[in-house]
């Protein structure tokens, strides 16, 4: 169940008004329910519970301090693409042994700060796996490390979302992964522990069979690892992809659920010799979160209905980048006027949130919700235009906080002199 819902006429997060989160606020904000990212990580906890899932967050797509704690609590490790996601997971108490660290262009800092914490590295190319053996070396350190697998598997989500086909830049070909592995059983690498392989085949998968069409080759891959010897080479991470709706707040999902997943992935985890790892973002945080935004002013270019709202691009990219659809929603509910282009204050044609939104009539000052924002919203936000950054407010147990502030125009200067 989404945690954003209309009670007598207002909406709610967790059946708090959301006029009243954002009062003492102001707009634009990001308002996250912790509680429905703690339901979210459960469900998919259950859904695998016959395979007793390690289930690592990625960071990626919400790394707010506050939601990283949370999650924490319930037991999650992390998975992580950058030393400023690491440093990040670190300060909200992660357990280092429970992260693992990806990304196809790790730097030197990068990987000596992962050795440091003894974290799992993720090498994406053969020419990483000796960087990585020269840092452990020169800290003299065991590190643990897996081999991220472009299985060639072409899902179909939206085309910047693919990231497991044959012409993505993620992860090494099977034939380059049964290399490595060659490699390390030949002692090449005395100082690292090739501990499994992982993948990542794109977001909002459709189809739980592409799925399985990608873990099943990196089975065989770790198979082979154990066969040349490597025992201890059990790691099995599917990585993420668990889509969520993006439909209408009051109908139901329109996507595959985490327990299609694991009932079209059970007969591979049966009979694989390994420890199954999932990497869930989107699915966690996405319905959790809305950006709250304010009407500043109503126009009517060329006979159609167009309002002008207090956030855009700069801080919710992802009609920009991806086309992607996202519901815009009155904060008090009223009829529907007819379909309503919902436009940001930024100097770019494309800073649109939504072409044709089902909106009622508007004034200056009502308040919307950009819903299911929770994911890859406030962490792809920017300055664009010296824009400051919104502020991000959780809600937990019924009581809101704000677990960041706005940023102010003055803090954009604090790094130039």
């Amino acid at each position: 169940m989404r945690p954003f819902t209309y009670e007598q006429g207002r909406l709610c997060v967790d059946k708090v008004p959301v006029d009243d989160v954002v009062g003492g606020v102001g707009t634009p904000a990001y308002v996250y329910s912790l509680d429905a990212m703690a339901a979210a990580y459960r469900t998919l906890q259950e859904a695998f519970a016959e395979f007793s899932p390690e289930i690592f967050y990625s960071v990626k797509a919400n790394s707010n301090l506050a939601v990283l704690r949370r999650l924490r609590s319930l037991g999650a490790g992390f998975d992580v693409v950058s030393g400023g996601e690491l440093t990040r997971v670190l300060a909200a108490g992660g357990d280092p042994a429970r992260i693992s660290f990806a990304g196809v262009a790790k730097t030197a800092e990068e990987l000596e700060l992962s050795v440091k914490h003894d974290v799992i590295v993720h090498v994406e190319s053969a020419d990483e796996v000796p960087r990585l053996q020269e840092a452990a070396a020169a800290q003299g350190a065991r590190v643990r490390f897996g081999i991220r697998i472009n299985p060639g598997v072409k899902v179909d989500t939206l085309v910047h979302m693919q990231t497991g086909s044959d012409r993505a830049k993620f992860g090494v070909v099977p034939q380059v992964a049964r290399a490595i592995v060659d490699r390390v059983a030949a002692g090449e690498f005395p100082d690292l522990r090739l501990a499994g392989v992982h993948m990542h085949v794109g977001s909002m998968i459709p189809n739980p069979g592409d799925m399985v069409r990608a873990a099943e080759t990196l089975v065989e891959v770790l198979s082979y690892g154990q066969g040349r010897g490597l025992t201890g080479m059990r790691r099995l991470d599917l990585g993420g992809g668990f889509p969520i709706s993006y439909g209408p707040m009051d109908e139901a999902p329109d996507v595959p659920v985490p327990a299609d997943f694991a009932a079209a992935l059970a007969p591979l985890l049966r009979s694989a010799d390994a420890d199954l790892v999932l990497e869930p973002g989107r699915f966690v945080a996405g319905a959790a979160g809305a950006l709250i935004t304010r009407v500043m002013l109503n126009k009517d270019p060329a006979g159609r209905r167009m309002v002008v709202v207090d956030t855009g691009m700069h801080h919710f990219v992802r009609p920009a980048l991806y086309q992607a659809g996202h519901q815009i929603v009155p904060v008090v509910q009223a009829p529907g006027a007819g379909p309503t282009e919902v436009v940001g204050p930024i100097c770019e044609s494309t800073d649109r949130l939504a072409p044709a939104a089902e909106l009622p009539l508007l004034r200056p000052g009502d308040l919307l919700a950009v819903l299911d924002t929770g994911a890859y919203g406030m962490v792809m936000a920017s300055n664009y235009n010296n824009q400051p950054r919104p502020p991000e407010i959780v809600v937990e147990g019924g009581r809101a906080r704000v677990a960041r502030r706005r940023e102010t125009w003055q803090d954009q200067l604090v790094f130039e002199e």
